[in-house]
């Protein structure tokens, strides 16, 4: 028997996912999301860039009933996501998948809560919501990973569409049909290069792909249609986003397999770009050790893998936005100002000319092993010091914390949340927030209501 088209199918899964489905590891993961994305989007709140978008939504839609985090204003569901999803990204301290080698949060729980909020549902929906779009986005890259990264598109928003699109419409209830037509439009709403890291317009992808998400799901609820087969078609996502020209045998598996589960995600330490954080992570254990100073140091070899030099694309960065794709700034940063934390990502330390003039003192460059190890997310990395004094220090590192295999613990987690979102609201709301989120499957409307607005 022929099966449908793989979009069809996604959709059905998406349209008849349960709660009582979703095993509990799955839950408790999305549920630790939830609470990271909402930490960095109230302190993204105050990024340049999301003032912008905050900016622009207000300009676009001033009236609505979607909360923009941070700010107290309202405006329309699409453009909320925007400038969620646009201050969710800014800080890059958002998490990571592997599936992607992106960052799948910032783009479908921005429309989870938008949604919810416009529909007036509950955290038992949010989290839903959620589930089935970050399970459905990484469905779709399992057939086009690692090629679609490989060619230069950035994936959080290429990819990051279709999670948004299937949130937005499990909250407003399309059938599998209509939901079909509105992932066939996203694949044409799909973008963002990689070649605008180190600038605004890295944060924006992820707003974007949440703004486009909400879009298609409204135009196919208004009857705009698309084709069914648009991923595996000549001519269609796949073909034109990787160069694969057939996904013969590609298999839904959504249900049976739950990338949540086996895969995990990735939260950060880090408020900057995952291709450094094992690099920090060794190197600060290094430093702990060996308590050098600048002037010890004759220079540093960096040893990458692949996707390290085409993400860590600013050797010697000049701001804040740029010092976030750097290998040298976060080294620097690490033995300068003793820290890589929210403080360390401002104008004025990236400018600290002690951190100026030790970056050029640190080479990447791709490590011939490393390199064996093909097109992958994890940045392992080899450092070897060379000291003025003529001895050699060699540190490697497979893998940061925050990974599943390292993850961070309830307490870190809570650490980080209240480090971004108490000097934003204060403890009082903060503290709310944080006792909300831990049993956030039984939050009602009424309650996250009140606390989007407290």
């Amino acid at each position: 028997m022929k099966l449908a088209p793989l979009l069809t199918q996604i959709a059905r899964w998406c349209v008849n996912l349960r709660s009582d489905e979703v095993p509990d590891e799955v839950i408790r993961v999305a549920k630790t999301a939830l609470t990271d994305y909402v930490a960095v989007t109230i302190a993204g709140s105050e990024m340049p860039v999301a003032r912008k978008l905050q900016q622009f939504a207000m300009q676009r839609a001033p009236q609505g009933s979607c909360s923009v985090f941070g700010t107290g204003q309202k405006t329309s569901m699409a453009y909320a996501t925007y400038a969620n999803g646009a201050a969710s990204h800014a800080l890059d301290f958002d998490d990571v998948s592997w599936a992607t080698i992106g960052h799948p949060t910032v783009t479908v729980a921005p429309v989870a809560f938008a949604a919810a909020e416009e529909s007036k549902l509950g955290g038992d929906s949010v989290l839903l919501a959620y589930i089935a779009g970050v399970e459905a986005q990484h469905q779709i890259a399992k057939w086009m990973m690692p090629q679609l990264s490989e060619q230069g598109w950035h994936t959080t928003p290429a990819i990051g569409v279709f999670g948004a699109t299937v949130a937005a419409g499990v909250l407003l209830e399309l059938d599998e049909e209509t939901l079909t037509h509105a992932l066939a439009i996203a694949a044409s709403s799909a973008s963002g290069v990689r070649g605008n890291f180190g600038s605004q317009t890295k944060a924006m992808h992820a707003g974007l792909a949440a703004f486009n998400g909400v879009n298609a799901a409204e135009l196919a609820m208004l009857g705009v249609t698309g084709q069914a087969n648009v991923i595996e078609a000549a001519d269609g996502f796949a073909q034109c986003f990787t160069s694969i020209s057939s996904l013969e045998g590609a298999e839904v598996t959504l249900g049976r397999q739950w990338d949540l589960l086996e895969n995990g995600l990735v939260f950060k330490q880090y408020p900057c770009c995952s291709g450094s954080h094992p690099a920090i992570d060794c190197w600060d254990a290094l430093l702990k050790e060996n308590p050098l100073e600048a002037k010890d140091i004759e220079y540093l070899q960096v040893g990458a893998s692949l996707l390290g030099p085409r993400e860590l694309v600013c050797n010697h960065p000049q701001n804040a936005i740029e010092a976030k794709f750097s290998m040298q700034y976060a080294l620097a940063a690490r033995l300068i100002h003793g820290a890589v934390g929210l403080a360390e990502f401002t104008d004025e330390a990236v400018r600290d000319p002690r951190v100026q003039a030790l970056m050029p003192k640190i080479q990447m460059r791709v490590d011939p092993e490393l390199e064996k190890l093909g097109f992958i997310g994890t940045a392992p990395v080899k450092i070897r010091v060379h000291l003025k004094s003529g001895e050699m220090l060699s540190i490697e590192n497979d893998l940061a914390k925050g990974n599943p295999q390292k993850p961070l613990s309830e307490a870190e987690v809570a650490k980080k949340f209240t480090a971004c979102v108490m000097p934003k609201v204060g403890e009082h709301k903060c503290q709310c927030w944080l006792r909300v989120l831990a049993n956030f499957e039984a939050t009602t409307f009424a309650e996250l209501n009140q606390l989007l607005n407290l």
